[in-house]
C-alpha cells in the first residue's frame, strides 16, 4: 500500500505534458465512471478536461519541432484545422446536429463530448512539446502502469457483464441522434472498460520495460483481444492480431538478441493454441464472431454517402467538423461513417485526409527505416497502423492512443532519438 502511495504521488504534474496527459487520463475515466456517478458532475469533468487541453496546447505554442517537407505538411495541417475551427463557429449550423437542446450544457458536450471536435486538435500537441528538455516519457509510462492496473481490476467485471448482457434491447449510451448502433451496445455491455486499455505500444517495449511489468500489458493486450473475440468486433480484432504480428516481426527483424528459432517456435505454439480455442469454443466464446462471418454492414452506408457528396467542393473541402449526408436507409442525416477515411473527408475533405496520411507515412519512413533502435521503430509502426485503421474504424480520439500516434511523429521525426542505441533509449527514458 506504501508503494502504491508513493506511486501516485510521484503522478503530481509539474510540466506541461503531464498537465496535458492528466486531462486525457481524467477524460478517459470518464468512460467508465459514466456508469456510476452522477451525469453533471461528468459532464462537468469532460468539459474541464477538454477546454484545459486546448488551453494548455495555446498557451504554451513554442516552434514546430518538425523538420523539412514533414514540417512544411504539418503546418498545412494545423493551418487547415484552424479554417476548419473557425468555420466550425462562424458558417456551420451546429446546433443542426442535436437531437434535443438543453442550453449552454449542449453546446459544452458538443465541443467537448463528441467525437467531432476535440479530437481533431490532439495534432497540435506537437506544437506544446517543450524544445530544449524534451518530453518526459517517464511520465508516460507511469500514467500507463496506472492504467494497466485499473484494467485489469475492473476485467474481471467487465467480462462478467459482457457475457451476460441482455443484447436484445438497449436505450443507454446512444448520443447525437444514432441511437441503437451496435458500438452503443458494445460500449454499456463492457461497461465502458476501453476507455481504460494502455496503449498497445507498451507491449512494443518488451526490450526496455522489467519483464514482469510488460507481461502484465501482455496479458491486458490478450484480455482486451478476447473482449473483441466475444464481440466480434471484425475490424479491431484484425487491427489488435496484426499489432502483435508487426511486434513479433520487428523484434524479429531488428533485435540481434532475439533467438529466431525461440521466436518461430513460439509462434507455432501461440498459433496451435489459438486453434485448439477456436475449435473447442466455437459455440461460446467465437459464437457471435462466427455468425457475424464476412456479413456485409457497410455498403449500404458508403453509397448513401457517395451519393450525398455529390460536388468537387464536398470532397476537397468537406462539410466541417460537424459535417453530415443523407443516409436515406435511416431517413436521417448522419455525422458518422464507420470508414475513417470517408470520415475524414466529410470534416476536412482531401485537404484534410491528405496532410494526415503523407505525415503519418513519412514519420514511419523516417522512424522505421532510419533509426538505430526499437523506439523509434515501435513508433513508426504505430504511425502506419493508423493509416491502416483508418479503413475499419481510425477516427482520432481524444484517448492516449492519438495522443501516442502524434507524440510518435516527433519521435520518428527527431535525429536525435533517431542515432541513439537501444542501450540509451533504455537508460535515458526507462
Amino acid at each position: 500500500m506504501t508503494k502504491f502511495k508513493a506511486f501516485i504521488k510521484s503522478l503530481k504534474p509539474y510540466r506541461i505534458e503531464h498537465w496535458i496527459m492528466l486531462s486525457i487520463l481524467f477524460y478517459s475515466l470518464v468512460g467508465v465512471l459514466k456508469y456510476y456517478v452522477p451525469i453533471v458532475l461528468l459532464n462537468a469533468t469532460v468539459s474541464i478536461c477538454g477546454f484545459g487541453f486546448i488551453y494548455l496546447i495555446l498557451k504554451n505554442i513554442r516552434v514546430c519541432p518538425l523538420k523539412g517537407f514533414t514540417k512544411t505538411v504539418y503546418l498545412f495541417l494545423v493551418a487547415w484545422t484552424f479554417c476548419l475551427t473557425v468555420r466550425m463557429f462562424v458558417i456551420d449550423d451546429v446546433r443542426s446536429t442535436f437531437t434535443e437542446y438543453h442550453g449552454l450544457t449542449t453546446w459544452l458536450l458538443a465541443y467537448f463530448s463528441s467525437p467531432y471536435f476535440l479530437p481533431n486538435l490532439m495534432p497540435l500537441i506537437l506544437l506544446a512539446i517543450p524544445r530544449y528538455d524534451g518530453f518526459d516519457f517517464k511520465y508516460l509510462w507511469k500514467v500507463m502502469w496506472l492504467m494497466v492496473i485499473l484494467y485489469l481490476c475492473y476485467y474481471p467485471f467487465a467480462f462478467w457483464n459482457m457475457t451476460h448482457y441482455n443484447w436484445s434491447f438497449d436505450t443507454a449510451g446512444v448520443s447525437w441522434g444514432e441511437s441503437g448502433t451496435y458500438g452503443d451496445f458494445i460500449t454499456n455491455s463492457t461497461r465502458g472498460i476501453a476507455s481504460l486499455a494502455p496503449v498497445v505500444i507498451m507491449v512494443f517495449f518488451k526490450k526496455f520495460l522489467p519483464i514482469k511489468k510488460w507481461n502484465w500489458f501482455l496479458i491486458a493486450y490478450v484480455g482486451s483481444v478476447l473482449i473483441q473475440v466475444f464481440l466480434a468486433r471484425r475490424g479491431g480484432l484484425a487491427t489488435s492480431v496484426l499489432y502483435l504480428a508487426l511486434a513479433w516481426l520487428m523484434y524479429l527483424l531488428n533485435d540481434k538478441n532475439t533467438s529466431k528459432f525461440k521466436t518461430i517456435i513460439l509462434l507455432v505454439f501461440v498459433i496451435s493454441i489459438s486453434y485448439l480455442m477456436f475449435n473447442n469454443m466455437a459455440e461460446s466464446l467465437f459464437a457471435n464472431l462466427l455468425e457475424r462471418g464476412i456479413e456485409d454492414s457497410r455498403s449500404g452506408v458508403e453509397n448513401s454517402f457517395y451519393a450525398d457528396m455529390d460536388s468537387q467542393a464536398d470532397w476537397w473541402f468537406g462539410r466541417g467538423w460537424f459535417g453530415q449526408y443523407y443516409e436515406p436507409l435511416s431517413g436521417m442525416h448522419r455525422s458518422s461513417i464507420e470508414t475513417g477515411f470517408l470520415a475524414l473527408i466529410l470534416r476536412g475533405g482531401y485537404l484534410y485526409l491528405i496532410p494526415y496520411v503523407l505525415i503519418l507515412g513519412l514519420s514511419f519512413y523516417n522512424g522505421y527505416f532510419r533509426s538505430k533502435n526499437l523506439f523509434c521503430k515501435s513508433f513508426a509502426i504505430m504511425c502506419l497502423m493508423q493509416i491502416v485503421c483508418l479503413y475499419p474504424w481510425g477516427w482520432p480520439t481524444f484517448s492516449f492512443l492519438h495522443f501516442v500516434i502524434w507524440l510518435g511523429v516527433w519521435v520518428c521525426n527527431s535525429k536525435r532519438l533517431r542515432q541513439m542505441s537501444d542501450e540509451q533509449i533504455r537508460k535515458i527514458y526507462f
